[in-house]
Formats: structure tokens, C-alpha cells, sequence
């Protein structure tokens, strides 16, 4: 029964959808946060060459994402719909508010185009599109799920959207088998800043009030809203100053509970805070898209410590692909032991291997922009 009542809302007509009118170069980017800033940040980094690309259009963002504020200060109008955790409905009567938020946001800016990013459309998003039928749709979805993903309902989604893109993982031949009705187009790693974009290493260094002539670690384990990363952050601290690192804590401006830390040398809470890259030797991160992919493309060598318990994203995965590329290391099991041996192992390093590709931001833009 609820199949059925959840198929007819979905397909129920909207009167304002029979007149409307889309204004040309005006995109609307949704992307569909929970815990952490990824789907957020992919779609700034689109955003930005979309910007670049076609300096008239008009950009808006919706999202669930608490960081806001960070869409506005990277200079776009930016509008919040709360995320369904947090309002503790059910289904229905969630997808009625998302499904409202859109039709408003429509109503005022009338985008052309519509960029989902987020693991599955939601009921509502899936309402718009059966009505707005003169709109583009295009879904920007992350390509490395769990094994225990159901992929043939996520194909199923494929066929609703105009293009879908997947943003490459660092080993793109492995990613290359997934191909949904040949809408599927594969771009390179996305990342929102280039390397030309970073803060010089003395520069970055003094900014942070560090010793330019000592050793220095960046660490961050995500924001904390799945899981408690405090009781790990701290013996990584401790372990790393016991060798003569430096260490940056890096905090995420959108963690519910960021409590002090009074350990680390210096605490940043920025975004991004890859812009401060160049000043570290090495750096001790969790496994999500953004963390891997960022460290990789801008040369930042990395330890991983994944975080398991995440609902979609295979993080495991991700870090050993990352470690075949020279200066990248995971532990799934944190252990002091190994830790510090592999802290060892990059203290003694010289040269890093850095990857010289394109970034994916700037083809995702282009398959947008001619959509």
C-alpha cells in the first residue's frame, strides 16, 4: 500500500508546472548533505568552472546541507530545506516539503537546469521531474558504493535524468564497468581547488604560526556526525608530537559538537582547508571522496584511518586505491605501533609523486553547460 500511495504522489499533477517558463544559463544545483560537506563541495567545485565557463549564468543552490553560509561566501544565493533526520516525519510528508521548497525555488528563479547531487533522488525531487518536464536534469552521483548497494534500483533512477556524471575515483578503469543506458559520463577526480589556488609553504606556515623549519602533520577525521572521532583525533595527536610533528587539527565548520582541542599546535576551521596543503609533510585523514581525491590531486602524501560506518560510501575501497600511488597509506584497524611506523616511514621521504590530470570539476561544467 505504501508503494502504491508513494507511486501516485509522485505522479500527481502540479498546475504550476503546466505554465512554466525556464530562463536560459540559469542552473540550480542541489546537493543532498547529511554528516559531512561532499555532495556540498562537489557541487561548488562545479559551480565555480560553470561560473568561469559562462560568466552570465545565473547560479542558485538548495540544499540540506548546514553549511549555508559557505555557499554565500563563494558568492551564491544559497536556499535550506532541513534534512529529514532532523524533522522526525515520515516519507511523505517530508518528500511534501522538499517537493514545496523546489517548486518555490522554481517559481522564483526559473532554472533551465537542475544538478542533483546525492545518493538516490528522493521522492520529491522525483515528483518535480515527472511535472517539469522542460527542465534538464542532471545527477552528479558518486560512483564507488558498498557492495551491499542495490545498483539495479540505482539504474533504475539512470533513465529520469538528461545526463548523469560520475566523478572519477583515482583508479577510473575499476570504476569504468558501472554503465546506466550509455547516460553515464565519466570525468576525472573533482576537486574544489587547484594547485595553483594554494597558499605558498613558508606563507601557509606562518599563517599558522608553525616552525617552517620542523616537521608538520594536518589531521582531520571528518566532522563527527556519524560517528565520535575525538577519542582516535586525540591519540593521533599525541602520537605524532611524541615523533617531533607539528600538528595542524583541521575542524569541520559544519560539526555539530566540535569540542577544544588544546593538544594540537594549531587548530584551523576553514573551507576549504586545502588551501593550507603546501605547508604540511604529510597529512592524517578519513577516506571520503573529498579528503582522498583532494590529498591525491594536490600532492598532500596521507595516511588514511576510514571511517567504516558510513551508510553508501565505500571508504575502504577508496584508501586502497589511494595507496597505490606511492605516498598513501591506510590502517583499517588503528594501532599505535603500526601507526607510528608508518609516521616513521613518511618522516623519512623526500620526493612525492604528485598526479597531473585535469580536474573533473571543470569537464562536469562543460557537459553542463551543453547539456
Amino acid at each position: 500500500m505504501k508503494f502504491v500511495i508513494k507511486y501516485l504522489w509522485v505522479r500527481f499533477l502540479s498546475l504550476k508546472a503546466i505554465y512554466y517558463k525556464p530562463k536560459k544559463n540559469t542552473y540550480l544545483f542541489l546537493p543532498i548533505n547529511g554528516a559531512g560537506l561532499g555532495h556540498l563541495t562537489r557541487s561548488l567545485a562545479i559551480a565555480r568552472r560553470l561560473q568561469r565557463l559562462d560568466p552570465f549564468a545565473e547560479i542558485i543552490f538548495l540544499t540540506t546541507s548546514i553549511g549555508v553560509t559557505l555557499v554565500h561566501r563563494a558568492g551564491f544565493a544559497c536556499h535550506h530545506v532541513t534534512p529529514a533526520a532532523l524533522v522526525k516525519t515520515g516519507s511523505v510528508e517530508w518528500n511534501t516539503l522538499f517537493f514545496a521548497t523546489i517548486e518555490n525555488i522554481l517559481r522564483l528563479h526559473k532554472p533551465a537546469t537542475l544538478i542533483f547531487d546525492g545518493t538516490i533522488p528522493y521522492l520529491g525531487l522525483q515528483r518535480v521531474m515527472h511535472n517539469y518536464k522542460n527542465i534538464k536534469y542532471v545527477w552528479v552521483k558518486r560512483g564507488l558504493y558498498k557492495t551491499d548497494v542495490d545498483h539495479r534500483k540505482l539504474d533504475a533512477y539512470v533513465g529520469k535524468f538528461n545526463i548523469v556524471i560520475s566523478p572519477g575515483e583515482l583508479i577510473s578503469a575499476e570504476m569504468a564497468v558501472q554503465s546506466e543506458a550509455g547516460k553515464l559520463n565519466m570525468v576525472e577526480p573533482i576537486s574544489l581547488l587547484d594547485k595553483d589556488e594554494l597558499l605558498e609553504p613558508e606563507v601557509a606556515r606562518r599563517m599558522l604560526r608553525l616552525d617552517i623549519h620542523r616537521p608538520c602533520a594536518y589531521v582531520q577525521l571528518g566532522a563527527g556526525n556519524i560517528n565520535g572521532i575525538s577519542d582516535i583525533q586525540d591519540r593521533v595527536i599525541s602520537l605524532l608530537k611524541r615523533q617531533g610533528v607539528q600538528v595542524v587539527l583541521g575542524q569541520s565548520p559544519i560539526a555539530l559538537r566540535a569540542e577544544p582541542n588544546m593538544s594540537a599546535d594549531s587548530v584551523v576551521v576553514d573551507y576549504p582547508n586545502s588551501r593550507y596543503f603546501a605547508a604540511f609533510d604529510f597529512a592524517v585523514l578519513a577516506g571520503g571522496y573529498n579528503s582522498v581525491c583532494e590529498a591525491v590531486s594536490l600532492g598532500l602524501p596521507a595516511i588514511f584511518l576510514p571511517n567504516t560506518a558510513t551508510g553508501a560510501d565505500d571508504q575502504v575501497e577508496r584508501v586502497r586505491q589511494a595507496s597505490q600511488f606511492g605516498s598513501y597509506e591506510y590502517l583499517l584497524d588503528f594501532d599505535e605501533d603500526a601507526f607510528a611506523h608508518t609516521v616513521g616511514r613518511f618522516l623519512s621521504r623526500k620526493a612525492v609523486a604528485v598526479r597531473d590530470q585535469k580536474n573533473g570539476a571543470v569537464t562536469a561544467a562543460e557537459l553542463i553547460l551543453h547539456a
